[in-house]
């Protein structure tokens, strides 16, 4: 605080930053738990088990994985490497991820504001990650999807202040901005900016090669999964599925209903982002500092400005497109704000590097007192368990029947939005979404749906059949359809399955030795 430009050797600044990174895992490791926080990471696990169980491990991966295959490999990789495929592997994992988010956070602000500064900013989300509140540390796809972009974001810095020129990069650079979208869909905003500010960098040196290098990297993922779907006669599965399935969740009312206007209100965002014990203080603390420092600090980057815009350009933008993502779908789901995190930092770092002494000692001061304030918040939370769930008691029941009534590579469908079931008793899915609420969406696309469910039941011909989407059991049960308000999948059912159990409200179908005649026919 008293010096925060001093110079910091490279071995003191490794040791710094090791200390770091074991207070987080120190910090963290006591508070594991194997128990579901949060029902994506069920989804997520679900399609592991499906991709160690079918053959076809890419069409698998491809397909069984909600769209986001990228989200769901560092969970397969732990898989492979002998890991339990359980809640408390994915929260290792996903912290393996932000270790690797925290190193190129360092990386990406020591460019501009020095190894003290970095230091001092990386701290910053070090603490926070240390105690992180159990719906953040549950394992989704926010963790693949912040390392991937923070990463695209790490290499146009790094070329910007020239600390790499070679074509093989800039092509290993655009394979990586154009992988994002297959981690998640709202990062795609954030990788087409990182790549077109990128582009720009290059073309102001008159980089031709790389970057013909770097736009060739970007559409090679998505030619390669085109070619894969054309080759086996379903590119209509692709576009369906990877785009406008995402583009009618983002861009309509279909799965929320609030108006798009409202859903980048004033008051929402004060709502959802500021309003929230997990993250409040923290973001309230960034918030302020990016706020601020613009005006604290116009004069020296103002004067620079014409000839060194293109850094706190991109930053702004940045910053713009995390709020974006976080807002943009209506749903205020707790982690869709672990975008902020790194585009505030990097934002409030650049224009920290440019800031006088005694505003950067100010700054400093309020961000590790708001960090810390945030800690004791965190903490207090962390100490607790989880209420009491009546619905647990009836997921042992269903998971018991499912274990005693089917074998490890026997598949399941559950009918509804309850993916621990999957998890719990260790079964592929046996239809490629692991819940099934889109069914209960005016969506053109429910057609294509529907065809793909019998097509997968045909294939995998599932042993049981759940129907979980009942009133206060399933995920939002009260909103969505039941399979036997769906026309064919009821025919499908009555067809090929019999009615064996009903434990607390939740049906279960056996499927008949004698199969009917095929609705495929």
């Amino acid at each position: 605080m008293n010096s925060p430009n001093r110079e910091v050797s490279g071995k003191t600044s490794a040791l710094w930053i090791a200390g770091m990174l074991l207070l987080i895992w120190g910090v963290r490791m006591p508070f594991l738990r194997d128990r579901e926080y949060d029902i994506d990471t069920s989804t997520w696990l679900s399609a592991v088990i499906a991709i160690n169980h079918y053959p076809d491990k890419l069409w698998t991966l491809l397909n069984y994985t909600d769209a986001r295959p990228l989200t769901v490999v560092p969970l397969l990789a732990g898989s492979w490497a002998g890991m339990p495929v359980n809640y408390s592997s994915a929260e290792i994992i996903g912290l393996l991820l932000w270790t690797g988010t925290v190193l190129l956070l360092y990386q990406i602000c020591k460019l501009f504001a020095g190894k003290s500064l970095g230091l001092v900013m990386t701290w910053s989300l070090a603490l926070f990650l240390g105690t992180i509140c159990h719906i953040f540390a549950a394992y989704n796809s926010e963790h693949s999807s912040i390392f991937m972009v923070t990463a695209g974001v790490a290499l146009f810095f790094l070329y910007f202040y020239r600390r790499w020129t070679s074509p093989a990069i800039a092509t290993l650079t655009g394979m990586l901005l154009g992988s994002v979208v297959y981690a998640k869909f709202q990062n795609a905003p954030m990788g087409l900016l990182t790549g077109a500010f990128l582009l720009l960098a290059m073309a102001q040196r008159r980089d031709w090669r790389n970057m013909a290098a770097l736009f060739a990297g970007c559409l090679f993922p998505t030619i390669l999964v085109n070619v894969f779907y054309g080759s086996r006669g379903k590119l209509d599965v692709f576009w369906n599925n990877y785009f406008w399935n995402y583009f009618y969740y983002s861009f309509t009312t279909q799965f929320s209903s609030m108006p798009i206007a409202e859903r980048f209100s004033p008051g929402r965002v004060v709502r959802f982002i500021f309003y929230a014990t997990s993250s409040g203080i923290y973001v309230l603390t960034l918030a302020a500092l990016a706020a601020t420092l613009p005006f604290l600090s116009f004069k020296k980057w103002s004067s620079t400005f014409r000839i060194n815009w293109i850094p706190f350009v991109f930053a702004f933008l940045f910053l713009m497109l995390s709020i974006y993502a976080v807002l943009q779908s209506g749903n205020n789901f707790e982690h869709y704000k672990l975008f902020l995190f790194v585009p505030l930092l990097i934002f409030v770092a650049l224009f920290l590097s440019v800031s006088q002494p005694l505003v950067q000692k100010y700054a400093i001061a309020l961000l590790l007192l708001g960090g810390m304030a945030q800690t004791a918040v965190s903490l207090k939370y962390l100490e607790g368990d989880l209420a009491y769930d009546k619905r647990n008691d009836t997921d042992k029941k269903v998971v018991g029947h499912i274990v005693a009534h089917t074998r490890s590579s026997d598949p399941v469908v559950v009918w509804g939005w309850r993916d621990g079931l999957l998890v719990s008793s260790q079964r592929p899915m046996g239809y490629r979404d692991v819940h099934t609420f889109h069914f209960s969406m005016k969506s053109p696309l429910v057609p294509h749906w529907t065809r793909d469910f019998v097509e997968d039941m045909e294939e995998n011909k599932p042993k049981i059949f759940i129907e979980a989407m009942i009133r206060d059991y399933s995920e939002r049960g009260h909103l969505f359809l039941p399979h036997d308000k769906v026309p064919i999948v009821r025919e499908y059912v009555r067809r090929h399955y019999e009615l064996v159990r009903e434990l607390d409200g939740v049906k279960i179908f056996h499927r008949k030795e004698t199969p009917a005649i095929s609705l495929l026919r």
